[in-house]
């Protein structure tokens, strides 16, 4: 996992995280978790939102008390949502506040993940990269309803205005998703748009295949930089490279 100012912004309003608890038996039901949030709002407002939800996230999360990380999942954002609204309520300064949200849980090889807004989750196998979340997005809904094309969106003048985040709304709905099991040689990567919207998929899929996930996260950030870094930028790189379990790692980042 690593974050990034730019080169344009004065602040990172980028929030990382990855946990891999201790504990056997949670790591059992749980898995590992990482998350990528990118807040938005005045002065220190997306600083604070997207800290506090990835904060919110990782802690509701793991304190699941069942075996249902879909549902643990889930919950754990819509409570992020909710103390980021609450926070935003009670201090003019942070009025309006909010934060993209995208989570992903491993376990064992099986794959949950949750997303609010336009931070995106992709897998990468065999050098060819797929985007699982959907942006929620004035842009990607448009492409949804056929009013432009995937090309256009991609310098449309709206397409980071979000339908979707979290803390601008008292209630939001959401629920877990997965897909097919994890296997070697798979790579998992979170992004902020401050990648994704400098670096195409296509790139961030032969970077992850050619080096080690440290690495990759490094080299992604300063090809992000080179073509201009007009956003914070944050990634995590998850390589699935063996049936060993999980080191021992609690990593918290803005």
């Amino acid at each position: 996992m690593a974050s990034d100012i730019g080169c344009v912004r004065s602040s990172n309003q980028d929030s990382i995280a990855f946990v891999s608890p201790s504990d056997a038996d949670v790591r059992r039901r749980l898995g590992v978790l990482a998350v990528v949030a990118d807040g938005m709002g005045g002065h220190n407002g997306g600083e604070v939102a997207s800290a506090l939800a990835v904060e919110t996230i990782c802690r509701h999360y793991f304190a699941a008390p069942d075996d249902d990380p879909g549902q643990a999942l889930a919950l754990a954002l819509r409570e992020a949502n909710g103390v980021v609204f609450r926070a935003s309520e009670a201090d003019l300064a942070l009025d309006g506040m909010g934060t993209t949200a995208t989570a992903l849980a491993l376990i064992g090889t099986r794959v949950v993940f949750a997303h609010v807004g336009d931070s995106r989750l992709y897998r990468c196998v065999g050098g060819r990269c797929t985007q699982l979340t959907t942006d929620d997005s004035f842009v990607a809904e448009m492409v949804k309803n056929r009013m432009i094309t995937a090309e256009q969106a991609l310098h449309h003048p709206a397409r980071n205005v979000l339908l979707r985040s979290l803390g601008t709304q008292a209630k939001l709905w959401l629920v877990a998703q997965s897909c097919d099991a994890a296997t070697p040689g798979d790579c998992f990567v979170l992004c902020s748009d401050g990648l994704w919207d400098m670096v195409e998929m296509q790139e961030i899929a032969r970077i992850v295949a050619s080096v080690e996930a440290e690495e990759a996260c490094r080299q992604l950030i300063e090809l992000a930089r080179e073509r201009g870094g007009s956003d914070n930028i944050s990634v995590g790189v998850l390589a699935i490279r063996s049936a060993e379990p999980p080191q021992e790692l609690h990593s918290f980042a803005q």
